[in-house]
């Protein structure tokens, strides 16, 4: 009997000291990777609090990791031996209103599309514009033998040495700002204007920003009509949507209509060789202008609620006053 209780103590110890050894060699097979952000160039200052997301793919063609951190300026992560691609964005993939992603398997094929889009006589359309986006890449990124482990021993974490223990990005924007100015004729009939504008991408890359090779047309309105000096009936229209890019050298064309002050006649006129102007601020944010003409004059109509609309009466029409008791 002393004979199996001393036989299964040992079996007992035996299989505690290889417990302790395998997690003793787990502990050491990772090594601990800084993540820190500079998000002065993303134009997301109102985002602070929103959080961020780092996905990383390893070069061995294993599966990729997302990792959700509320904090977008600096977290941890660990990881074992390799070699790694990495990107960083705002929010989670399912925190933006107007935007989805797809391609989550590799680097190159991670992408951003627009959310709402309809698709009208063979051509889809934006019909809200995408949330604002910002990513960054890190590319090659190498976890060697001499990081395993960093959290529990001090390491070199020399970047001059390739022996980095941290990840740094620089987030830029995706996602570009477009103001259009119309300038308009017959601007005194005008209600409400609604414009769509041709040959925009439909999504982009998180690895590169380069835009889909997908087209569509984007929709937006115009408004804040401001009249010419001296002038009733001429001036300016403008508005501001966001798109994922526009190729300034591609001849663009632009659909108006515009429901006019009597509520029930619709313009419709195409605008063509759209010209599309760039401007990049201090940090590098790029904004796309576009200023064009409509090609004819809005025209005239009456108001809505007008002497024409039969709310206005002649006083000569009214019959003679006429004294009625009314009974109390």
């Amino acid at each position: 009997m002393k004979l199996i209780v001393d036989e299964m103590v040992c079996i007992i110890l035996c299989s505690l000291l290889w417990g302790c050894e395998r997690r003793e060699l787990t502990y050491y097979m990772e090594a601990e990777v800084t993540v820190t952000a500079d998000w002065s160039c993303a134009g997301l200052e109102e985002e602070k609090e929103e959080g961020a997301t780092l996905i990383i793919f390893p070069q061995d063609g294993s599966a990729p990791r997302i990792v959700l951190t509320g904090e977008r300026e600096h977290t941890t992560v660990r990881l074992p031996l390799g070699t790694y691609d990495a990107v960083f964005l705002n929010r989670s993939f399912t925190d933006f209103n107007n935007l989805l992603f797809r391609g989550y398997d590799a680097l190159e094929s991670l992408e951003a599309y627009a959310k709402d889009v309809e698709t009208r006589a063979s051509t889809r359309v934006i019909v809200s514009s995408p949330d604002k986006l910002a990513s960054a890449t890190i590319r090659n990124f190498e976890v060697t033998g001499e990081m395993l482990g960093n959290y529990v021993a001090p390491v070199s974490c020399d970047v001059s040495s390739g022996n980095s223990c941290k990840m740094h990005f620089t987030p830029i924007p995706l996602v570009r700002r477009v103001q259009v100015t119309l300038n308009v004729r017959g601007l005194n009939n005008v209600r409400k204007v609604r414009c769509t504008l041709n040959d925009v991408p439909l999504s982009v890359f998180l690895h590169n920003g380069h835009a889909g090779e997908e087209l569509g047309s984007q929709e937006f309105t115009v408004g804040s009509p401001v009249y010419e000096e001296g002038s009733f009936t001429e001036g300016k229209l403008t508005g501001m949507f966001d798109v994922f890019s526009l190729d300034r050298l591609m001849s663009h064309s632009m659909t108006l209509k515009a429901l006019l002050v009597d509520g029930k006649t619709v313009v419709e006129q195409v605008l063509t060789d759209v010209i599309v102007k760039e401007k990049i601020d201090d940090v590098g944010s790029i904004t796309f202008y576009i200023d064009a003409p409509i090609p004819e004059t809005i025209p005239d109509v009456k108001p809505e609620g007008s002497a024409d609309s039969g709310f206005d009466v002649d006083v000569d029409d009214w019959k003679e006053d006429e004294e009625i008791d009314i009974p109390i």
